[in-house]
C-alpha cells in the first residue's frame, strides 16, 4: 500500500518536472536577456536535482545523493558567478555614465564661460562706443 502510494506521487511530481523542465527551457531559448537565461539554467538545474532525488526516493537507493551534492554546488557557483559578472558589469555601466556626465557638465560650464566672455566683449565695445559717441556730440559728458 505504502509502495503504491510512493509511486503514485513520484509519477506525478515527475510529471509537475517535466513540465517545470519545459518551461525553464523555453525561457533559456527564448531569453529575452542573459539574466534571463542564467536564472533558467538555474531553474533546469534545480529540475534536475529534483528528479534525481525522485528516482532515489523510488528506488530506494541512496547513489544519486552524491549527484545531487555535485550539482547543487554547481548550481551555487554558476548563480554567484552570473550574480557577480552581472554586477560587475553594473559598475563597469555606472562609471562609464558618471564620466559622461562629468564630460557633459564640463562641456556646459565651457559654453556658459565662453558665452559670458563673448557678452563681457560685446558689453566693453557698446560701452566705448557709447563713450565715444558721447565724447564726439556737443554737450555729453566727455565735453567740458
Amino acid at each position: 500500500m505504502l509502495d503504491t502510494i510512493t509511486f503514485g506521487l513520484v509519477a506525478v511530481s515527475s510529471v509537475i518536472l517535466v513540465v517545470a523542465a519545459m518551461l525553464a527551457l523555453y525561457r533559456l531559448a527564448i531569453g529575452p536577456t542573459g539574466l534571463d537565461r542564467g536564472v533558467a539554467s538555474d531553474v533546469v538545474l534545480a529540475v534536475m536535482i529534483a528528479g534525481i532525488g525522485a528516482h532515489a526516493i523510488a528506488t530506494g537507493t541512496s547513489v544519486g545523493l552524491i549527484v545531487i551534492l555535485v550539482l547543487s554546488l554547481v548550481g551555487f557557483t554558476t548563480a554567484v558567478g552570473l550574480a557577480r559578472l552581472i554586477t560587475g558589469a553594473s559598475a563597469r555601466e555606472r562609471r562609464f555614465l558618471e564620466a559622461e556626465a562629468r564630460a557633459a557638465h564640463e562641456a556646459r560650464q565651457r559654453v556658459e564661460r565662453e558665452r559670458a566672455e563673448r557678452e563681457g566683449s560685446v558689453r566693453e565695445r557698446a560701452e566705448r562706443e557709447l563713450a565715444e559717441q558721447a565724447g564726439e556730440h556737443p554737450g555729453g559728458e566727455g565735453s567740458a
